[in-house]
């Protein structure tokens, strides 16, 4: 899938950054100049931005009266938007040299109104060929992780740390005739995440970093695939600007009262962002 050949993109990006920090190590010993970039060194940085984003959403409601419900592309079988402007705000805070705590949000909420194409099984709503159907699937993401920069110099950093997605989904359809049902989920998603930053001058830096765990934890059987690639523009002591890519993958199994049954979310595009720095 995209989603995954671009985390694969990002993680060798950081391969081989990490064996090109290992090479420039001796090097910045020398008497060039190294980069001299604010976010190297600020302690704090907020920032926000709009992602234009590209969804695609499958799920299934389970019923003990239907069986297993066949997974539903809400995008194909729903209509729902597959490209949308997403707000999303992001903050990092480096409390000591080497250890930070990093958190970013966003929320997508997307609804249609179609006429189905194919019966739709959804717990115990069954909607047959033709009929008109409202389709919804709302999510929202808080993630956090503490990280620490194993590999830190005046112009490069590269660190390992540990963090969750706290993703709350909402799902249901509705019609006039056949019924309607809603479900929602809360779902911790623990992910170790890799991180590397890189001053390229003193008023550009590249940002990147892969987060990525499969885990059961009970009721949940979820897994993760997400990265971010930033170019940060610092015209200003404590303003920047920046282009980056984010690219969000869940994969979530749940057996709760709340959700029993399936959804897969994959999310990706470019942002567009400002950012403050002190």
């Amino acid at each position: 899938m995209r989603a995954q050949k671009f985390t694969r993109a990002v993680t060798t990006l950081l391969v081989v950054g990490l064996l090109s920090l290992a090479r420039s190590a001796a090097a910045e010993q020398s008497e060039e100049r190294i980069p001299d970039h604010p976010l190297m060194t600020d302690a704090w940085l907020m920032s926000g931005g709009v992602l234009w984003a590209e969804s695609n959403v499958t799920a299934n409601l389970n019923s003990g009266a239907l069986g297993v419900g066949a997974l539903i592309d809400f995008e194909d079988d729903m209509g729902l938007d597959e490209s949308s402007l997403i707000g999303l705000f992001d903050a990092r805070w480096h409390f000591t040299k080497r250890w930070q705590l990093e958190v970013e949000y966003f929320k997508l909420d997307r609804d249609n109104e179609k006429q189905v194409q194919r019966t739709v099984d959804w717990g115990d709503v069954s909607i047959p060929v033709d009929a008109l159907a409202k389709g919804t699937f709302n999510i929202e993401d808080f993630r956090v992780s503490v990280g620490y920069s194993f590999f830190r110099t005046k112009d490069k950093e590269v660190g390992i740390g540990l963090g969750a997605h706290v993703a709350k989904l909402e799902a249901g359809l509705s019609t006039r005739n056949f019924g309607s049902e809603f479900a929602d989920q809360t779902a911790p998603l623990p992910f170790v995440t890799i991180y590397a930053r890189m001053a390229l001058t003193d008023r550009w830096l590249l940002s990147m970093r892969v987060d990525r765990l499969s885990l059961d934890t009970g009721d949940i059987d979820g897994k993760v695939f997400s990265s971010g690639l930033d170019v940060i523009y610092q015209p200003w002591r404590h303003f920047n600007i920046g282009l980056g890519y984010r690219d969000v993958n869940f994969q979530i199994s749940s057996v709760s009262d709340d959700w029993r049954g399936k959804a897969q979310i994959q999310q990706s595009g470019p942002m567009l962002f400002v950012g403050a720095s002190f």
